[in-house]
């Protein structure tokens, strides 16, 4: 079932907006002052001294499929931070969350199951 536009929260919109429209180089500066670079390391499956090296080259040079795994756990982060603080977003991303069957989101996004932790952000966003 499609979401008619009209229905689409401006969050949701900004987010996704904010996820495509940013510079990979920046969302992941953002991502790993938030969440660190040992989650970055395990959403994305890659070590830490491959973070680091991200980092450190400018720009960036990650390949398609660790972008978007990036692009989509920013999307999330946005999303959340449009409603609470950096703090609150970290302890978020980190700690058991019961509409992933109290799993962290973080093990979530390893599974790749970026949809479902996007749904579960949608939830604690709209206090459910």
């Amino acid at each position: 079932m499609t979401k008619q536009l009209s229905t689409i929260s401006p969050t949701r919109t900004n987010a996704h907006s904010k996820s495509i429209g940013d510079e990979i180089d920046d969302i992941l500066a953002t991502l790993v002052r938030v969440l660190g670079k040992q989650a970055i390391a395990d959403i994305t499956k890659k070590s830490v001294r491959t973070v680091q090296r991200w980092i450190d080259s400018k720009p960036a040079s990650i390949g398609d499929t660790d972008q978007k795994v990036l692009r989509d756990t920013f999307m999330i982060y946005t999303l959340l931070s449009e409603a609470d603080g950096d703090h609150t977003v970290r302890a978020w991303f980190l700690g058991m969350n019961p509409v992933l069957d109290d799993l962290s989101p973080i093990e979530v996004l390893v599974e790749g199951r970026a949809r479902a932790v996007s749904a579960a952000a949608r939830a604690f966003v709209n206090g459910a």
